[in-house]
């Protein structure tokens, strides 16, 4: 089902010139967490990152200063198990600005963070303007397999923003 969903979306893969490849066990524990069944098999099926050929946009629990007016917020990519922006090394780069218990799983957009709670499960939006603390998250979704249910394609951009092959929009 997430799977399926992510691919109405227009989800792809980044293209990779690397082939080392992080193995579900290996992502788990060099950033001490569990994945549940449904991200394990999001992060299989597309090895890369995932970038949205359209739009892609998730309406969250708890609203934030970047939402838009009717409550949604962008998601720009998912991260993923080897290239570029793999799951490993986006959580170095992160890992002294975010809060300890989060694992980072995604980018909004302007840079911001999707996370990930190791303790209760939770994804949370990680607003990168704000100051370092817990006030600088806002709750997406209680589980990340809700939050991949939850992904809809943003009907204002689709037909009007491409997606390069570093995974950024391109509005020119």
């Amino acid at each position: 089902m997430l799977i399926e969903n992510l691919k109405k979306l227009g989800a792809r893969s980044l293209e990779n010139d690397s082939l080392d490849k992080g193995s579900i066990s290996q992502v788990e524990s060099e950033l001490n967490i569990t994945f549940t069944d449904g991200y394990e098999s999001v992060l299989k099926s597309f090895d890369n990152s995932i970038v949205f050929d359209h739009g892609t946009i998730y309406k969250p629990v708890q609203n934030s200063p970047v939402d838009t007016s009717d409550g949604y917020q962008s998601l720009e990519m998912l991260y993923g198990l080897q290239g570029a922006s793999n799951l490993v090394d986006k959580n170095k780069m992160y890992k002294d600005q975010i809060p300890e218990d989060c694992v980072v799983i995604g980018e909004s957009i302007g840079g911001s963070q999707i996370c990930l709670s190791r303790s209760s499960g939770k994804v949370y939006f990680w607003f990168h303007e704000a100051e370092f603390d817990d006030s600088s998250l806002f709750e997406i979704s209680p589980v990340v397999d809700d939050f991949i249910k939850r992904l809809v394609r943003d009907e204002i951009v689709a037909g009007n923003r491409d997606v390069d092959e570093s995974g950024s929009f391109l509005d020119f």
